[in-house]
């Protein structure tokens, strides 16, 4: 298998500059970049650049993946816009890590699959979903580090290698982790995030504000006119992320009942113990769904047995490699149902009856013996 490695790059809140587009595009022939981005992808070779680098200088996300099991999530996030002590509570080693620079904070979430991955995802149209996780993070909705942090920290803890131990302490679980939205899905599938992890973690999620900002209208009045004409201004003027920079402004205005934080977190042991849990209760239901439907179908073999017997003797006298065939996969069923009512020996004697009353029919006996259908 030849390798594979997939970069994409998006400027989000400026598009690039004719001066940066002809610098980029030198940095490989098949490159073609456009005002807000640009893909680079290899089957032999690197991308000549730091990935890092190359977002602190002229992008706002990058989404990278390879088919040896890295997958790569990189946000630049601007300062002014970002809360770095609460971002800070979902850092975790080998998941997600905070570069601060003067301006603006890069945000990385990066999972290396230690054994060497093995699947093979397209990186194309990922980062088109992913990207507005962005916004989501700069409007204070963390649920896309939650994830992470509980992917590395359920993945990691069992494992004698791992800096998370059993007795880690998971970060605030967000609002909402029962309702995700699209792009929340593609990162749990991308990510390969267990999603009886997440049905563990949503149990200490509440319900919050929708994503919308409709709660927030009811907030524009009590901005000042000359501070709603600035923003006016500013709107005309293009000004990026206002739209976001609105709504923090309006939730200074918002009259909450702020609960203490003193909700006991649980560790990574305990998730880890519930979500066994969860999956031994699955298991039981996967079960009990698949009993029900064998005996749903013994009871329609029963109710049909005399007819199926004549059945199998048309199909053999047909004598026909999938008359056969036909035959003995009638017979199977019927098998089934004998051991369920019991009756065994039987079917056993029908068998025996059928193998000397067909004895020259070599292909069929051969089947017969290859189906074990003598055997109990």
């Amino acid at each position: 298998m030849s390798e594979y490695q997939f970069y994409e790059f998006r400027a989000i809140d400026k598009p690039l500059s004719q001066k940066d587009k002809n610098k980029i595009g030198s940095w490989s022939s098949r490159a073609n970049p456009t005002n807000t981005g640009v893909v680079f992808t290899y089957s032999y070779g690197d991308f000549p650049k730091d990935g890092m680098k190359v977002v602190e200088k002229y992008f706002d996300a990058m989404f990278y993946i390879s088919n040896w099991g890295t997958t790569q999530l990189i946000f630049k996030l601007p300062n002014n816009l970002i809360d770095i002590k609460q971002l800070k509570h979902y850092c975790i080693r080998d998941g997600i890590s905070l570069i601060e620079k003067p301006d603006f904070t890069i945000l990385d979430i990066c999972i290396s699959d230690e054994e060497g991955g093995g699947r093979w995802i397209e990186g194309e149209g990922w980062l088109a979903s992913l990207v507005s996780l962005r916004n989501d993070i700069l409007s204070g909705d963390y649920r896309c580090l939650y994830l992470i942090w509980l992917k590395v920290g359920t993945e990691g803890a069992p494992n004698e290698w791992s800096d998370v131990s059993m007795e880690s302490i998971e970060p605030k679980v967000p609002c909402n982790l029962k309702l995700l939205n699209p792009a929340l899905l593609d990162l749990v599938e991308v990510f390969e995030i267990d999603k009886d992890a997440i049905d563990v973690a949503s149990l200490k999620s509440t319900s919050g504000p929708s994503d919308n900002i409709e709660g927030d209208f009811k907030y524009l009045d009590r901005l000042p006119d000359k501070e709603k004409g600035e923003f006016l201004v500013r709107l005309l003027k293009n000004e990026p992320l206002l739209n976001i920079k609105l709504k923090n402004r309006l939730k200074d205005f918002a009259i909450e009942i702020k609960k203490p934080d003193d909700e006991k977190r649980r560790t990574i042991g305990q998730i880890l113990d519930s979500m066994a849990e969860v999956k031994e209760r699955k298991k039981i239901e996967a079960d009990n769904k698949r009993e029900e439907k064998r005996l749903a179908k013994l009871k329609e073999i029963e109710q049909q047995e005399a007819v199926l017997w004549d059945t199998v003797e048309i199909l053999i006298n047909e004598k026909r490699t999938k008359s056969y065939e036909e035959a003995i996969k009638l017979l199977k069923d019927l098998k089934e149902l004998s051991i369920h009512k019991k009756l065994f020996n039987d079917f056993h004697k029908k068998i025996e009856t059928l193998k000397q009353k067909y004895s020259r029919l070599s292909g069929l006996q051969w089947r017969i013996n290859d189906g074990k259908l003598t055997e109990k």
